[in-house]
């Protein structure tokens, strides 16, 4: 099993990250006049364009310790004050100064954080040491406050056009036969991502060559990656590396993905066997979300992240060829008619309580009776009907 190319092609310096000069320049030179009066550097910009790779780069190249905090694993008060807190406040382990990388902010945002955000600037303000913060948009509204307190250093959209210079160099060096339009369509669907890019690059070269026809089912992903595109990155490799990011940029959450996958896994995984770990990948995943959910320990959010994504990927023993057509789940729509049911049955229910002076749940009680009235009995139903109030899509329900 080949190395994965975000791996091996990996910047090791500021100085390798593509199309972002302008940036690094700025935040290099804010990290070399750091004080206490100075503001934490927020780097944004669209996800896989370097700024992670830029802020590990800077304390390489300046012997810092790097201490990397990733903001999805700290979602309240308290979590903030133990990770982003400790990592601040402590001395360097080796006598030498460092920097701290709050990594992926964007995980703060959301009604469960309890005072997330407020503590973090809290923290941030007057650190001995320089603080680089990654996130993709500091102008959400949830971010003001932390916005104000920060230096921002905008990553731009990288052009499809460095996107694909990049990718040509990494398969030359791999040496894979290409299309150049096979690798412009690449950069021009990944919308900016420079990892995106170079996995669907290593996952669509896999058999030694890269050519237009191979990419019949690349769609762009107009900023947000299509499900289907994601899908495709976790059922065509058995590299758990590549099928981690693959859902990094999809509008969905972590529960819709799982339906997708569900849906679509007994199409794709045709052993038995494969299908089975691939499932019990599913299942663990949704223990851990179950335990988020009851418990609100979201650092389990990234082991159901991962077994949602590399889980499934390393379940099946090699990669299945062929293309397969993917489809919505259908659950999602069973789900919806069952709520729109129970809304019509409870509507019921709060009258037949109201007339009656009865709790709403001893009212639903009398649901099945008064269906079987209202399909045997049409004198009885009209005059239910008008007691109660009933309007006509009520009785329709109850006559169903």
């Amino acid at each position: 099993m080949s190395e994965p190319w975000i791996h091996k092609y990996l910047p090791t310096s500021s100085k390798g990250i593509v199309g972002h000069p302008t940036a690094i320049a700025r935040a290099n030179a804010l990290i070399d006049t750091w004080s206490r009066k100075s503001k934490p550097i927020w780097l944004w910009g669209a996800t896989g364009n370097g700024k992670t790779s830029s802020a590990i780069g800077f304390a390489k190249e300046k012997s810092l310790e790097l201490v990397e905090v990733n903001a999805s694993d700290a979602r309240n008060a308290q979590a903030i004050e133990e990770r982003i807190g400790g990592a601040i406040k402590q001395g360097s382990l080796f006598g030498t100064s460092k920097l701290v990388l709050i990594d992926e902010v964007d995980g703060l945002s959301g009604r469960k954080d309890r005072g997330g955000i407020p503590t973090l600037i809290k923290l941030i303000k007057g650190s001995s040491y320089p603080i680089v913060i990654t996130g993709t948009d500091p102008f959400d509204k949830k971010f003001s406050a932390l916005r104000k307190v920060c230096e921002l250093v905008e990553f731009k959209t990288l052009s499809y056009k460095s996107i694909a210079l990049h990718v040509v160099g990494i398969l030359k060096k791999e040496n894979i036969e290409f299309e150049q339009a096979a690798v412009d369509k690449i950069a021009m669907a990944a919308g900016g991502d420079m990892r995106a890019a170079i996995n669907d690059a290593q996952v669509f070269s896999n058999n030694g060559k890269l050519t237009v026809k191979d990419l019949e089912l690349l769609g762009g992903r107009e900023k947000t990656e299509k499900i289907n595109n994601a899908l495709l990155r976790v059922f065509k490799t058995t590299q758990a590396a590549v099928a981690k990011g693959a859902f990094d940029n999809v509008d969905e959450d972590i529960d819709h993905v799982m339906l997708w996958l569900d849906e679509n896994l007994p199409t794709e995984y045709t052993k038995p066997l494969d299908l089975k770990r691939a499932y019990d990948a599913l299942g663990d995943a949704d223990k851990f979300l179950g335990r988020i959910r009851r418990w609100q320990h979201y650092r389990f959010y990234v082991y159901a992240y991962d077994l949602v994504t590399a889980g499934v990927a390393v379940a099946k023993d090699e990669k299945y060829k062929g293309f397969t057509s993917y489809k919505q789940t259908s659950r999602l729509l069973q789900i919806w008619m069952a709520n729109q049911k129970n809304l019509k049955k409870k509507a019921i229910a709060e009258k037949v309580a109201e007339k009656t002076h009865t709790s709403k749940k001893e009212a639903i009680e009398t649901i099945p009776f008064l269906q079987h009235i209202f399909l045997n009995n049409d004198e009885l139903a009209t005059n239910l009907a008008s007691a109660f109030d009933f309007d006509k899509e009520e009785v329709g329900w109850l006559k169903k």
